[in-house]
């Protein structure tokens, strides 16, 4: 906000202040949005950071530049960053920061006009993690909302332990920034306990997972649980089938395939133990993304016991041989085409 004139004065109780007109020969640009919509839930260290950007807007800075200026850690102005970054106030350029550009206004009737080069675009930060409320910001908001002080009992309660300051916010942060209902957080908190995965990080994960989705009611947060839980159970299931011993919780695309093996496309032990053998055969190891490649083409055929694959393979192989020249594999035609099978079943399309 700039001023060609300035003559403004402040009164508390008895004694006045006036403005310093003198420090007003120099000023910046600072956008309306940090007073309007930010600065209640801004910390010191993140007004500082941003303050210090917008000073310097046409110099190129790094985070320990600005740590060494205003005496916070690199850590410190990373996070700062990370949150105006995701309120769109700066962005991230060839590790340098610099403010972000502001819209310009729409011209009616403008002609458009030609463009000899393509101007290039600023790649925007994907942030990895949001950014937890302020301690002072959580304690006044608790005092206020009764409902949410009363959620963080039942927190303590499901996790058996008393919550940290960081605990604290975290949930705050999915209740007021992402909007998770309070009987919607109590459902994904009962969940994660009971899989023995109750700990913040998941909390924090989960929750946002679920905004994203637009999961915001008790209705789609028990759809959601019953589906998680039936993946799990897929993958115990299957993970026993094969063998296979995972440190930790399983990754998501164990459970994803798990899920489409035995929910979706209804395979039996047997023909999920078969598609894994010849995997192994083939591949020399277990390859997750074959595995699933090959029961995808049982499924798009309808075979689903080892009655119907052994027939299917019988008949298939009692077809007249093609007269196209054999290389290495099996070489059969349809309609005047040679496919090679080894070739095919050896491409990366089946690879991680």
């Amino acid at each position: 906000m700039c001023y060609t004139r300035i003559q403004s004065r402040f009164r508390m109780k008895a004694m006045s202040y006036q403005i310093n007109l003198g420090q007003w020969r120099s000023v910046f640009a600072v956008p309306s949005s940090v007073v309007d919509q930010h600065i209640k839930i801004a910390s010191e260290a993140q007004l500082k950071v941003l303050l210090y950007l917008l000073r310097r807007s046409d110099e190129e800075n790094s985070a320990e530049q600005i740590g060494d200026a205003l005496r916070l850690s690199a850590q410190e102005v990373q996070n700062a960053v990370d949150f105006w970054i995701e309120r769109d106030l700066l962005v991230k350029q060839n590790e340098t920061l610099s403010p972000a550009s502001a819209p310009q206004p729409a011209t009616v009737d403008a002609p458009t006009p030609v463009q000899t080069e393509e101007s290039p675009k600023k790649p925007r930060t994907v942030i990895s993690r949001a950014q937890r409320p302020d301690p002072m910001f959580v304690s006044k908001l608790l005092q206020e909302n009764k409902i949410l002080a009363d959620l963080m009992d039942e927190v303590q309660r499901v996790l058996n332990k008393p919550l940290s300051p960081g605990d604290t916010a975290t949930i705050v942060m999915l209740y007021d920034s992402f909007g998770l209902p309070c009987e919607v957080i109590l459902m994904l908190l009962t969940y994660l306990d009971e899989i023995g995965s109750a700990n913040m990080r998941a909390i924090e994960r989960y929750g946002i997972q679920w905004a994203d989705q637009g999961i915001k009611t008790v209705e789609d947060a028990e759809r959601e649980t019953t589906r998680m839980k039936d993946s799990r159970e897929a993958w115990g299931s299957v993970s026993k089938l094969l063998g296979i011993r995972n440190v930790g919780n399983p990754t998501k695309a164990q459970m994803e395939n798990a899920d489409r093996w035995v929910n979706t496309w209804q395979f039996s032990d047997e023909m999920i133990t078969e598609a894994y053998e010849r995997c192994v055969n083939t591949k020399g190891a277990y390859n997750i993304s074959y595995i699933n490649a090959i029961l995808k083409r049982w499924y798009e055929k309808g075979i689903k016991s080892l009655d119907t694959l052994r027939q299917e393979e019988s008949a298939g192989r009692k077809k007249p041989k093609s007269k196209a020249k054999s290389g290495k594999g099996s070489v059969f035609s349809v309609e005047g085409a040679s496919f090679n099978v080894k070739k095919f079943e050896d491409n990366s399309l089946f690879d991680d």
